[in-house]
């Protein structure tokens, strides 16, 4: 898919350095990437993110109960 849309936003001087940080951080090589998969795909990472929390309380529960 090519993309070729453009959408622009504003952000402070500090916000632009937190955003270019997290994006080196977390492997992205363009923080288009990086913001595009955060506005698409935020809401994937918190349910991902709740069904590994729910499977660690299951687990904890189940060995209290051994």
């Amino acid at each position: 898919m090519t993309s070729n849309n453009v959408v622009k936003i504003l952000v402070t001087k500090s916000q632009k350095e937190r955003i270019l940080q997290n994006a080196n951080i977390k492997g992205y090589k363009t923080v288009s990437g990086y913001i595009r998969d955060l506005a698409l795909n935020k809401n994937q990472f918190f349910e991902d993110k709740l069904k590994e929390i729910i499977r660690k309380i299951e687990n904890v529960e189940g060995k209290l109960q051994d």
